[in-house]
């Protein structure tokens, strides 16, 4: 799926949604989803969604606090933004990107 400013919030409410369930997927999800679309898009999607951790606007299906999860996704921030996207496995030639 491409990810743009229409799916974001859907792309935000799936992100909360499974590291509530559990954090280990809630991991592994962040990076399956730098791997394809790179840290900076990754970067952005993390503060959007401590935005919405903080300041609630998207009704979420979870059985912890929102904030419980802020945390978990300030760890995931501060780790991606000192790793590289080669880290990864991110090819550097987007054409080779699954459409």
């Amino acid at each position: 799926m491409e990810v743009n400013d229409t799916n974001l919030e859907q792309q935000i409410k799936r992100f909360i949604e499974i590291a509530d369930y559990n954090p280990f997927d809630g991991q592994l999800h962040i990076s399956l989803f730098r791997h394809f679309h790179g840290g900076e898009r990754t970067l952005r999607v993390l503060q959007m969604i401590l935005e919405e951790l903080r300041q609630p606007s998207i009704h979420l299906d979870i059985s912890k606090d929102r904030s419980s999860l802020v945390a978990f996704f300030e760890n995931q921030l501060d780790r991606h933004k000192s790793m590289k996207d080669s880290d990864f496995g991110y090819p550097g030639d987007r054409s080779r990107l699954p459409i």
